[in-house]
């Protein structure tokens, strides 16, 4: 599905009453009225190409929002604004408890005979958190990046998953 059909209800009601429409940068699962958003920068299409860029996303593929608990929105944001950490993974060998290990990268790491390596950042364990990030998994084919989780994420109640 992509994201025309997805949204195509609340497209119609606004282009029905002739209002534009965007995309918080913030928050990518909703669309907005244009003039809801102060700055441009603050949109996804961004400034001077809104007509392109708008088109490009309406008929880009619907990504799932990923659902995290508010711990673990938490410590994404944590990680990447304040320690530099932007990718997450799992390596193939499991920990205590039969889960699968955690690892933070600075750097997009590589996928080396069922571990994640990169360059010059070999990663850290973050074995404390193996039972959370559940979205996260070994058999991924690539790295989770940390900015697209925050993008597309809906935090919801503990309670709720």
């Amino acid at each position: 599905m992509i994201n025309a059909e997805k949204f195509r209800k609340e497209l119609l009601e606004l282009s029905n009453q002739n209002i534009a429409f965007a995309v918080r940068k913030e928050n990518q699962n909703a669309v907005v009225r244009c003039d809801s958003i102060k700055r441009c920068t603050d949109c996804l299409f961004g400034r001077g190409r809104c007509s392109v860029n708008s088109t490009k996303w309406l008929l880009s593929e619907y990504k799932e929002p990923v659902k995290l608990s508010k711990l673990e929105y938490d410590i994404l944001k944590y990680l990447l604004n304040d320690t530099g950490y932007r990718y997450i993974a799992r390596n193939k060998y499991r920990h205590e408890g039969g889960v699968y290990n955690l690892y933070i990268f600075k750097d997009e790491p590589f996928e080396d005979s069922g571990v994640w390596c990169s360059g010059r950042d070999s990663g850290n364990e973050f074995y404390v958190f193996n039972n959370l990030f559940a979205f996260v998994k070994w058999e991924d084919s690539k790295p989770t990046s940390i900015e697209d989780v925050l993008k597309n994420c809906e935090v919801v109640n503990d309670a709720e998953e």
